[in-house]
C-alpha cells in the first residue's frame, strides 16, 4: 500500500526537508529510525482508554508508546480528545467514531473530572511529552457532535482549563489548538471558523494552531499547499497571538488507489516544498496500519 511506502520515503528524505519528520502510526510495530516527531492518535492510548473511572487510570499502553518514540528521540505531541462514555455529557451520542466507541464524540459532563486527567496525564509525562493537541477533528461528528455553539464553548472552556493544568504541570509543554479542516467536504475553513470563534471569545489559551490535510483522491502538492494557504490566511484574519500552524495529519489519496514508487517522490517533496514556502515546521504523516503490505 502506498503508506507504508511513503514512510519509508520520509525517512530516506529526511535530510533533504526544513520540515519535521513527524508521523501518526496505529501500532507500536512497523516503525522506521528517521522519524523525528511522533503523534500520539488512534494507538490505543485515547483519553477514553486511560481514563477508566473516577481517579482510576490506566497507562500501561501510554507509557509503553511514550517509551518507544523516546527511545527514537523522537519529540512527541499527544492528542486530548474521546471523552470516556462514563464521563460524557451525552454518553450515547450519536455518530461516535466506531473504534472510539459510544460517548467519544461528546464533551466532558463535569470539567472538574476532566481536569483532573490533564493534571495527571501532564504530570505523569513532564518533559516526555512536548505538546499537547486539544481535541482531534471537530468539525466531524465522529469525533464532536453536535457541532454548534453550545458544544465548541465547551470546548473553549476544556481547552482554558487543560492549557492552564498542563502550564502548572509542564512549563514547556505547548498547548497546540483542535485540528482544523479545509477540505470542502468536511466544512472548509467555514466551518473551521466557528471553532475560532469559540476559542478566541474565551481568550484564545493555544501556543499554536494545526490542520489536517488530505487532498481528494488525485489531487497533488499544489491543492495541498492551497489548502494550507487557506488555513493559514483563516488564522491570520482573527489576529490571534501565534500565527504559527503545524499539520498534524496528512496523506495523498488516503483509501483511494495506490500510488506508484515513481510518483510518490513528487508527492512528499512537493508537500514538504508547499510546508517550507509557508514557514510551516511540523508536518506529520498519518500513515494508517504501518504493518499493513
Amino acid at each position: 500500500m502506498f503508506y507504508v511506502f511513503l514512510i519509508v520515503l520520509i525517512c530516506i528524505l529526511v535530510e533533504e526537508v526544513s520540515a519535521s519528520v513527524g508521523m501518526g502510526y496505529n501500532s507500536l510495530a512497523g516503525w522506521d529510525v528517521g522519524v523525528t516527531n511522533g503523534r500520539i492518535w488512534d494507538m490505543g492510548a485515547a483519553w477514553n482508554q486511560i481514563h477508566m473511572g473516577v481517579d482510576t487510570y490506566n497507562w500501561d499502553n501510554l507509557d509503553a508508546i511514550v517509551g518507544q518514540m523516546q527511545s527514537l528521540g523522537m519529540s512527541i505531541t499527544y492528542v486530548i480528545s474521546a471523552c470516556p462514555q462514563w464521563l460524557a455529557k451525552y454518553p450515547n451520542n450519536p455518530y461516535p467514531a466506531p473504534w472510539l466507541g459510544p460517548g467519544s464524540n461528546s464533551m466532558p459532563s463535569d470539567m472538574d473530572e476532566a481536569n483532573k486527567f490533564f493534571w495527571n496525564l501532564s504530570t505523569r509525562y513532564a518533559g516526555r511529552i512536548q505538546a499537547y493537541e486539544i481535541w482531534n477533528e471537530p468539525q466531524l461528528s465522529d469525533f464532536l457532535y453536535p457541532y454548534n455553539d453550545v458544544e465548541l464553548g465547551d470546548l473553549a472552556t476544556m481547552t482554558k482549563r487543560a492549557y492552564s493544568t498542563i502550564k502548572t504541570c509542564d512549563v514547556g509543554a505547548r498547548i497546540v489548538a483542535a485540528s482544523l479542516l479545509p477540505r470542502a467536504s468536511s466544512g472548509g475553513m467555514s466551518k473551521a471558523s466557528k471553532y475560532l470563534d469559540a476559542i478566541r471569545a474565551n481568550g484564545w489559551n493555544v501556543d499554536l494552531f494545526n490542520c489536517h490535510i488530505y487532498p481528494n483522491i488525485g489531487e497533488g502538492p499544489d491543492v495541498w499547499g492551497s489548502m494550507l494557504s487557506d488555513c493559514r490566511g483563516t488564522i491570520a484574519s482573527y489576529g490571534a497571538p501565534s500565527g504559527e500552524v503545524w499539520v498534524t495529519e496528512t496523506n495523498f489519496d488516503l483509501l483511494g488507489s495506490t500510488i506508484s514508487e515513481e510518483a510518490a517522490p513528487g508527492y512528499v517533496d512537493g508537500a514538504y516544498a508547499q510546508a517550507g514556502a509557508q514557514g510551516v515546521t511540523e508536518v506529520y504523516w498519518y500513515g494508517g496500519d504501518t504493518t499493513a503490505s
